[in-house]
């Protein structure tokens, strides 16, 4: 087992962070998390509030975009995860049916704000924090061609500044595809259609036709909510890991001493 590390991740209660936390935690790593509403209640994260995990993380009731209600808790951690973000301005995650709490008051969301915003905010306080080397975040690949395009262009400014300021801290930043779990039950079907698209892509004579399309960006393998989780841990436990990673990175570095 590693040495045990103490972990701030942000977005902790969400569908990605829960498992981020509950891989840290197996590790015997402490974990504090970031959320706007502290500890996940029934009210406002449903799949969470019952599992022990989430009596074992510190929850930090906080805003990413304002340091100054978490810049205190960064002392004493090595890394800092981002797993926040959205893939629609609207309230889709309600139709997902991941605990999103459509009657708590906040600004409306923007891919600005989610996606880019509360990253740089954090890289930026996370900076000054003496010990604090390392920087997760998630980002993900250019795969799906219906979304708006502003999804993509402000996760790849967030990459930009962090890859900019690799000398002050290590930027881990993943690129996976669709992530799949059966807590979020939609992203089964999708993913059972994401592989069905890819063998007809790779194996069939209709990749020849769709290689030559906006579709082509789609042959890319959906990828297991666990295993990412497990890649960012694995991650900051190695110093060597440090760039962009892309799904077979994800895949091989999630998968590794298991």
């Amino acid at each position: 087992m590693s040495a045990a590390r103490r972990i701030f991740v942000v977005g902790g209660s969400g569908y990605l962070g829960q498992a981020v936390c509950s891989s840290a935690l197996s590790k015997g790593w402490e974990v504090l998390s970031l959320s706007r509403h502290g500890a996940p209640t029934k009210d406002t994260v449903h799949d969470i509030s019952n599992n022990p995990v989430s009596n074992s993380v510190k929850w930090i009731r906080g805003d990413a975009l304002k340091p100054e209600t978490f810049e205190q808790h960064l002392a004493g951690c090595s890394a800092v995860v981002h797993s926040v973000g959205i893939i629609l301005e609207t309230n889709y995650k309600k139709l997902v049916n991941i605990g999103y709490n459509t009657s708590a008051s906040h600004e409306a969301a923007t891919f600005e704000r989610a996606n880019r915003d509360t990253a740089l905010s954090v890289a930026r306080a996370a900076r000054n924090i003496q010990g604090l080397n390392t920087i997760v975040y998630m980002s993900a690949a250019d795969v799906m061609p219906i979304l708006n395009p502003r999804y993509i262009s402000t996760k790849r400014e967030v990459e930009d500044d962090l890859l900019a300021h690799k000398d002050q801290m290590r930027p881990v930043v993943l690129r996976p595809g669709l992530i799949y779990s059966s807590a979020r039950p939609l992203t089964l079907a999708a993913a059972a259609g994401v592989n069905v698209f890819n063998a007809l892509y790779h194996r069939s004579p209709l990749g020849c036709v769709l290689k030559h399309t906006p579709l082509a960006k789609a042959a890319s393998p959906a990828i297991h909510r666990d295993v990412v989780a497990r890649a960012i841990i694995n991650a900051i436990d190695d110093s060597q890991v440090s760039g962009i990673l892309t799904t077979p990175d994800i895949e091989r570095i999630g998968n590794a001493h298991n």
